[in-house]
């Protein structure tokens, strides 16, 4: 499915495309979707939906990312990107009221996404909170080849990956409830864009256990042989990293259309088609006592540091980093292990020898 080209999918047919759903569940309870689509979306680790935001709200939002990323700046600075914090101010408004009513804000807010995202985590609306919000405008251009530099390949296209790892310091639990949910929402039309996100199903046992085999290390750098990669059947391998690229499939999406995801799906961005600009809405919302889910915290700098520096540091100083506490519900005998999986210097017995593993799982 790796296509560098201008215009990649204009030979795909319908079965070559993630489509989006409806929700399916009571829009006037906390059930908006339905226990199928939840299900759905933790077993596949993602759910493609539209009309989960009203329509005029889509269309208002719309409107203000490409204001607040217009075509000139986004064309001289090959993309924009704005940062948190997340409030987004209505620069064309009339008044000063108008920021306090820019759509970017109310998408964040909406009860549909925060009902939507609360029953994917198996809590309440009332127990989530903001992680990242922000507006990507995504540009479409061609680069030399670093293969072949007489020809031009499209820029920005990624390695399939997953998300955690500039998102959490930890691991995201398997067997208790997600301690983070993102949800990605398009402002605008594949056919005129294209630059759709690609995404691939785990294998089998994957998003439910955290075996050595099955352990999905974030920051991974394809062709080496470390963790999961270090055996021929995990989530790493060559052979499951050559099945990922095959049968990924882009989203088929318009304005609305939104991927709810978990931090360790697999996905990747791919090209936008020449000269054209694709204006996305990236979101996080964690658990209220997931303090270590932040993505304005030190976790995205940290993530590309050796593990070894984490692992050399007392608990105390960790903790103070926003790692979970000794005797935090976060530990179970899942997280226990991935994490010390995914700092294999680290002691885990102050972590272990606190931990109350009689956790409510789903």
């Amino acid at each position: 499915m790796r296509n560098l080209a201008p215009y990649p999918y204009k030979d795909l047919d319908t079965e070559d495309w993630w489509h989006p759903e409806i929700p399916a569940g009571d829009p006037e309870t906390d059930c908006i979707l339905s226990q199928e689509q939840v299900e759905q979306c933790r077993v596949n680790g993602f759910l493609v939906l539209a009309q989960l935001w009203p329509e005029k709200l889509i269309e208002r939002a719309a409107t203000e990312a490409r204001q607040r990323h217009p075509r000139e700046h986004v064309v001289e600075n090959n993309g924009g990107f704005s940062a948190m914090p997340w409030v987004h101010h209505d620069k064309h408004a009339d008044s000063n009221t108008g920021s306090a009513d820019a759509a970017l804000n109310h998408m964040t807010i909406h009860r549909n996404a925060l009902k939507a995202v609360a029953q994917v985590m198996g809590v309440t609306p009332m127990e989530l909170r903001l992680s990242q919000s922000h507006v990507i405008a995504k540009y479409g251009r061609e680069v030399p080849d670093p293969h072949d530099p007489s020809r031009t390949i499209m820029a920005e296209d990624q390695d399939i990956h997953v998300d955690y790892g500039n998102n959490t310091l930890v691991v995201p639990p398997h067997t208790s409830r997600p301690d983070g949910i993102a949800c990605l929402c398009y402002y605008s039309e594949v056919d005129e864009c294209a630059g759709a996100t690609h995404f691939a199903l785990p294998t089998p046992g994957e998003l439910t256990s955290y075996s050595p085999e099955q352990f999905n290390a974030p920051n991974f750098v394809f062709g080496t042989r470390n963790g999961s990669a270090a055996t021929d059947q995990g989530p790493r391998s060559e052979a499951n990293t050559r099945r990922l690229y095959a049968e990924e499939k882009p989203i088929c999406y318009a304005p609305g259309t939104c991927i709810i995801y978990g931090l360790n799906a697999w996905h990747r961005g791919t090209p936008v088609n020449p000269d054209q600009i694709r204006y996305t809405h990236h979101h996080v919302w964690r658990h209220r006592e997931a303090e270590w889910v932040n993505w304005q915290s030190l976790a995205p700098r940290m993530s590309a540091m050796p593990s070894l520096y984490l692992s050399g540091l007392s608990v105390l100083q960790r903790t103070v980093l926003g790692f979970p506490a000794p005797g935090d519900r976060y530990w179970t005998a899942d997280t226990l292990d991935a994490v010390g999986q995914r700092y294999p210097e680290m002691d885990m017995s102050p972590y272990r020898s606190a931990a109350v593993l009689s956790h409510d799982h789903w």
